[in-house]
């Protein structure tokens, strides 16, 4: 065992609805604030294999049943105690994990991101800091067709067939889910800013001013 005190990592957690732009800010703050002192978690990766999920949520990815809670808060307490962090893969053709999984250093900040990192207690009491990205139902929803159709971000699931099943889906479940588990904490998180323009340009700089003005962390 090393004697080298490595010191723990401040977590900044970032959330909002599907497409509301949760990965290009994560993205753009490691790359603009931090760059090699900093690293991205994305909370779908600990989505519960398919065979294991709740009968309840089995269908249902945007509850927080069907994220493996525990194990995310587990590395993010070991990423700010200073340890080294060993996070799951997971393959959304499959709906699995892989057996590999990925090595996270504790760097100085780790960004967090993920639709339900608010609504999940022990993980909301764990960041030093959090940001909840606005964006009107209609904006995400546009935004959500464009990447997973128009960008072509899923596999299999083109054509009139998959956009109608995009559509039921985000009705049953996404909008919904939106209301009841993310939208209520809205209040509680530190930076709170909007993203509806056509660019999300004055969304970046806001937030990258802000955590530079402030020298936050």
């Amino acid at each position: 065992m090393s004697t080298t005190q490595i010191p723990g990592s401040r977590i900044i957690a970032i959330t909002g609805g599907s497409g509301s732009g949760k990965s290009m800010l994560a993205t753009y703050i490691a790359e603009s604030v931090y760059g090699a002192d900093c690293e991205i978690i994305s909370h779908d990766m600990y989505y519960i294999d398919k065979d294991n999920f709740n009968p309840d949520y089995r269908v249902d990815y945007d509850a927080p049943e069907s994220l493996d809670n525990d194990l995310l808060r587990t590395h993010l307490a070991q990423l700010k105690a200073g340890e080294v962090a060993h996070t799951p893969i997971y393959d959304f053709k499959t709906r699995d994990r892989l057996e590999e999984t990925k090595q996270i250093e504790p760097k100085k900040v780790i960004i967090v991101e993920g639709i339900l990192t608010l609504a999940i207690p022990e993980i909301r009491e764990l960041a030093d800091l959090s940001i909840f990205i606005h964006v009107d139902d209609d904006a995400r929803l546009a935004r959500r067709i464009t990447r997973d159709f128009i960008g072509g971000a899923r596999d299999g699931t083109n054509g009139n067939d998959g956009l109608s099943d995009e559509l039921t889906y985000y009705f049953d479940y996404v909008k919904p889910n939106y209301r009841k588990y993310i939208a209520p904490l809205a209040d509680t998180a530190d930076i709170a800013v909007h993203n509806n323009a056509k660019t999300p340009q004055h969304m970046l700089n806001r937030v990258e001013n802000i955590l530079t003005k402030f020298q936050l962390f």
